[in-house]
């Protein structure tokens, strides 16, 4: 028998949210199903890396500092899976031996949980991709019941919660950082950094010295909060901050 209670109370809640406040609706679901974790990522997937644009999970500051102690040729590998799945992707089906599976399983043992979750992808927007994953401490038949039980009203809570943070402005995530404001020199500065050219090449081009190139150059290093120039042009162009051709 589903939570039908739970889930009607939840997806009231959500209805009723002028801004949707992630944590307090992920302690309901907890109380609502007997979940021990929630994890909720919307990202872009490039070659460099898994860019976080909202994040949001249960679990507190000392489990997310193991993880990342991990490195990302181990959390990334399942993160990319579930980011591209169609259905929903537990975590007992994956084949034992390939990166995600071995990821995931390095990630449960650092964080003393047991295999038992899934993955629920999402559409986002923007070329992004999401997914909102749960997890319970259970054994492997409590697990396959609890699926049959929740998984369709916990996918469809899934989708409102994911929809309410796009059409609303949710808050206290990665994205409610406040974008870098670039000068304009700053971002043409930028612009011709990722078009390859050297500090001098753009003190030519844009008519000014080479030390003034190198001061807007380190001016937006620190803006972006990176500490090389190929990583501001990349952190710039994944924020749509280059200029468009009437800043050339």
């Amino acid at each position: 028998m589903t939570n039908q209670g739970g889930y009607f109370d939840l997806l009231d809640w959500l209805q009723d949210q002028k801004v949707v406040r992630p944590l307090p609706f992920f302690r309901q679901m907890q109380a609502s199903f007997g979940i021990a974790h929630i994890f909720y990522i919307d990202a872009v997937c490039t070659p460099a890396g898994v860019k976080a644009h909202r994040l949001f999970h249960t679990f507190g500051a000392a489990a997310v500092h193991a993880v990342r102690a991990l490195g990302p040729s181990v959390f990334e590998p399942p993160l990319r899976l579930a980011l591209s799945a169609i259905r929903p992707l537990d975590w007992n089906v994956l084949t034992p031996g390939t990166p995600a599976r071995d990821g995931l399983d390095k990630v449960a043992e650092r964080l003393g949980i047991t295999p038992c979750g899934v993955a629920y992808p999402l559409i986002s927007r923007e070329g992004r991709q999401a997914v909102f994953a749960v997890h319970i401490d259970a054994e492997a038949c409590d697990w396959h019941r609890f699926r049959r039980m929740h998984d369709r009203d916990l996918q469809a809570l899934a989708v409102e919660f994911h929809a309410s943070l796009l059409q609303g402005s949710g808050s206290g995530g990665v994205d409610s950082e406040a974008a870098p404001r670039l000068t304009r020199r700053e971002r043409q500065a930028l612009y011709w950094a990722a078009a390859g050219k050297s500090y001098w090449e753009t003190a030519v081009i844009l008519g000014i010295t080479e030390r003034t190139v190198r001061y807007f150059m380190s001016n937006a290093r620190r803006k972006l909060n990176v500490v090389s120039n190929t990583q501001a042009v990349a952190e710039a162009a994944w924020r749509g901050l280059l200029p468009g051709p009437d800043l050339h």
